[in-house]
């Protein structure tokens, strides 16, 4: 196996890592139980998770095989062996990565920056304990005992939930505030910089006693059982945080067993399910709060003390009492003197109990990270595979090329060459790049869009969005358009829960500018286009094309519509009109304005907050992948 991949017991000492208890636990039980594959450890920068990860040999037998970031699936599963298919005119596959980590550790640091595709099949063949190759004309399978360990900086792209569920353990290493345990992480590191061998020699006994606990508890494993009350409670406690499939209730049981034999005990107790649980658990949890319930989490955290972020002067109808008449609809037709704040649709109180917690430890059962990945038609983006050219080459795959060629070469004429290639054997590299999302929401919060429903819905489609666009770590921006200016409340970032406060807290009432919102949202989006070339920019607007302030000094509709003229013509933003417009009779301006923008048409009236939502996720995937 080659050096560079092994991390060897030279590293600094487990023992010696402060604080990280979960992360610690989780590594061990790994270690205890064969049935416990995958491991995901998430932390900030510096936070010791790889040199937790690295010290595992000096408490065990294994070896960690490190995984680098951008290697392709060929190095991880194997490739033909080029010189010895020369030679002998037969393809025969050289071993990969995985395969030579067999009875190790694989370790994956930066594991959510991974090919999604690749990790996909690591983590299938890990589970599986077996890896099938089938590439080139060689079809071969071979046993994979391997443990895998994945670590990830939690400001990066979360994985998406369909690859986290594969991890049996998902911790997490906070961040420390702690003064002693600072100043103890600081002094263990500058003692081991200063004198390695002494350190860790320094802590002989202690990895010596863990070790063989850890082995007599591999010995005590098989003979530990899982009393049925205990497996009904695992399966109750998974339905209850909404865990899609087995896997976690499957996880809960093999970790609580290990927790179990580690503590030198035949039976499981409940305390050794609960721990099991907070290890296993806490990444397949999607259930959320439901209207009314924003005040306490599921997931068991008492929040009943801590005041929901709800209006503060609510009138029982979703709107605050900034005024006497906040409960009319303004006219629309001149500035008001008196604001307006409306509530955030009820459908989508889920953000109540989200602000009361990192959105990092948000569970979701949708996927996650950015999922718009296009074929790159230049030089640029990650090398995937190869494909047979379909005109000339452009871009030569010159690994696949080879490989193609050297079953062949003991029949051609070779010379003095090395090898000869035909023009059969050529391949083309196939490269994928990502194509980032912006989505800007220009928001009507003049005196138009006053009526309670209407705005009260309207927050609710839009953060239902910008909540989708966390998921997605899309860029988000926000817009309030009233009185006589277009106001950027959000300039384009991926802060969704500083979004929503903005979202939260926009007032209502005043005068339309129409025209002025249009452009200034033109202008915020083709500056996105210039900082980051090849982003898609959507723009979101909720209106009822109303105007009644003009930027010419003449007719304000008029305005408006030469404006939206000039930006469709433009065509460098896709954007979705919803029509807030209702009552009879009903103005077409919204529908006119959608033309103008060669944009798309919605009508809020034909859709509740959630299905509006719907449409507008399901244009923008459309259009990305189209």
């Amino acid at each position: 196996m080659d050096q560079e991949h092994l991390s060897g017991t030279s590293e600094f000492p487990f023992q010696a890592v402060v604080g990280a208890d979960d992360a610690k636990k989780a590594l061990i039980v790994a270690l205890v139980s064969d049935d416990v594959r995958t491991v995901l450890i998430q932390g900030g920068t510096g936070s010791g998770k790889t040199t937790l990860v690295r010290s595992l040999p000096g408490i065990g037998d294994r070896k960690v095989v490190n995984l680098p970031l951008g290697t392709n699936d060929t190095q991880i599963f194997g490739s033909i062996d080029i010189e010895d298919t020369i030679l002998t005119g037969e393809r025969r596959l050289m071993p990969g990565l995985l395969e030579r980590a067999d009875g190790n550790i694989l370790h994956a640091d930066d594991v959510n920056l991974m090919d999604h595709s690749t990790l996909d099949q690591v983590l299938e063949s890990v589970i599986n304990r077996k890896a099938t190759v089938e590439k080139e004309g060689v079809s071969r399978e071979y046993p994979c005992d391997v443990t895998f360990i994945g670590t990830m900086n939690v400001s990066e792209n979360p994985l998406p939930s369909h690859l986290s569920d594969r991890f049996d353990i998902c911790v997490r290493i906070p961040s420390s505030e702690d003064l002693d345990e600072r100043y103890r992480i600081v002094r263990a590191r500058v003692d081991y910089d200063s004198d390695p061998d002494s350190y860790s020699e320094s802590f002989t006994d202690d990895s010596d006693i863990l070790s063989k606990r850890i082995a007599d508890a591999r010995s005590r494993l098989a003979f530990v059982t899982l009393p049925d009350d205990i497996m009904a409670l695992i399966a109750e406690l998974c339905i209850k945080a909404g865990c899609e499939g087995h896997r976690g209730d499957i996880a809960v049981a093999n970790v609580s067993k290990a927790i179990a034999a580690f503590d030198s005990r035949d039976v499981v107790t409940l305390d050794d399910m609960k721990e099991a649980a907070q290890l296993c658990l806490r990444h397949r949890i999607t259930e959320t709060p439901e209207d009314g319930s924003s005040s306490q989490s599921r997931s068991g955290n008492d929040l009943s003390n801590s005041e929901p972020p709800q209006m503060s002067a609510d009138n029982g109808n979703g709107t605050r009492r900034d005024s006497p008449d906040a409960g009319e609809e303004p006219s629309g037709d001149g500035d008001s003197s008196e604001d307006t704040v409306f509530a955030v649709g009820s459908t989508f109180s889920v953000i109540d109990f989200v602000s009361l917690r990192p959105l990092g430890y948000m569970g979701s059962s949708k996927g996650g990270g950015k999922h718009q990945k296009i074929r790159s038609t230049d030089h640029t983006g990650r090398y995937i595979r190869s494909e047979i050219p379909r005109s000339e080459v452009t871009d030569l795959a010159f690994d696949a090329t080879i490989r193609v060629a050297a079953p062949y070469q003991r029949y051609r004429q070779r010379g003095d060459l090395a090898m000869v290639l035909e023009k059969s054997d050529l391949r083309q590299k196939v490269r994928e790049r990502r194509n980032g999302v912006s989505i800007m929401f220009l928001v009507d919060a003049s005196g138009s869009m006053g009526a309670r429903k209407r705005m009260v819905a309207v927050k609710g489609a839009v953060f239902s969005l910008l909540k989708e666009s966390y998921q997605n770590r899309d860029k988000v921006g926000l817009i309030s358009f009233r009185k006589d200016r277009a106001e950027i409340l959000l300039p384009f970032t991926k802060s969704v829960d500083f979004a929503y406060k903005k979202l939260k807290e926009m007032p209502t009432g005043g005068t339309t500018p129409l025209a002025a919102a249009i452009l200034k949202a033109h202008l915020e989006t083709k500056k996105e286009q210039r900082v980051n070339p090849g982003e898609k920019c959507y723009v979101v607007v909720t209106t009822d094309g109303r105007a009644n302030v003009s930027m010419s000094g003449g007719d304000p509709l008029k305005d408006a519509m030469d404006a939206a003229t000039m930006v469709g013509r433009d065509a460098s933003a896709i954007w979705i009109v919803v029509d807030t417009g209702v009552g009879y009779p009903h103005l077409d301006n919204a529908l006119h304005l959608s033309e103008r923008l060669n944009g798309i048409y919605l009508r809020l009236e034909d859709l509740r907050a959630d299905s509006l939502a719907h449409r507008i996720k399901s244009i923008v995937r459309d259009r990305v992948v189209g």
